[in-house]
């Protein structure tokens, strides 16, 4: 299987010539940086500072700002959010014996 990875300085994924990171790229990201967002966060930032140098260098018309801010670290924000709503879990196997905390 191939990995949904850019190609650069175009940034569009070697797999599926989606725009990149794709939706199954973002898949492989989540799953790489499981536990960590906050360093795929600060990777996806950098990466959003490489691919908006190399698109406007390339593209005679500079990429929308908000756009790639969307494509790069939006998603990685909903997934940050998405799992702070998870439920939470008990160390008696999920059973609330009147704790209010979750471990």
């Amino acid at each position: 299987m191939q990995r949904h990875a850019p190609l650069k300085p175009l940034w569009i994924c070697t797999a599926c010539a989606h725009p990149w990171p794709c939706a199954r790229a973002q898949v492989e990201l989540a799953a790489d940086y499981f536990g960590e967002t906050t360093w795929l966060a600060v990777d996806m930032a950098e990466l959003l500072n490489e691919a908006t140098a190399d698109l406007t260098r390339l593209c005679p018309n500079p990429p929308d700002p908000v756009a790639l801010y969307g494509r790069f670290l939006g998603w990685v924000r909903r997934l940050t959010v998405d799992r702070s709503r998870a439920a939470p879990r008990f160390r008696d196997g999920g059973r609330d014996l009147g704790r209010k905390r979750p471990l």
